[in-house]
Formats: structure tokens, sequence, C-alpha cells
């Protein structure tokens, strides 16, 4: 695939991704960001949540809330 035609494809990505998501996009990024985030933390913990609330500067129990929300499963 040439550049050119991968710049077409990366911007029908976008379009298709602000149009399924109008009115949530910035909400929508943020998520994933915060979930890739949390995610890397606790991998890089091996899982302690305490350490990894530490490490992101949050209480533990707002830590707990956001796996719940973003459901993601803690592995030790």
């Amino acid at each position: 695939m040439n550049i050119a035609k991968m710049k077409s494809s990366i911007k029908e990505m976008d379009e298709i991704f602000l149009r399924e998501n109008q009115g949530k996009v910035y909400r929508t990024v943020l998520d994933e960001l915060e979930r890739g985030l949390f995610e890397k933390i606790l991998s890089r913990t091996r899982g302690n949540q305490l350490k990894a609330a530490k490490l992101l500067g949050i209480n533990r129990n707002t830590l707990h809330a956001k796996l719940k929300k973003y459901k993601i499963e803690v592995k030790r």
C-alpha cells in the first residue's frame, strides 16, 4: 500500500469514527486513553491496585471504580 492510499484510509477511518461518535468524541477518546493507562500501570505493578493507585495519584477506591467501569480484570 502506498503512502497516499494509507493517508486516504486513515482519513476515511477518522470520518467514520467522528460520524459514529458524534457528540461524544472527547469522552470516547479519553475513555480509551484512560483504559490503556490503567492496563499499563496494573501490568507494571503486577496487579497491585494500591501501588497502581499511588503511581497514578488517585484513591484506590477511584481506581477500583474505573476498573469496574472499563471491565478490566486484575491479574496477579
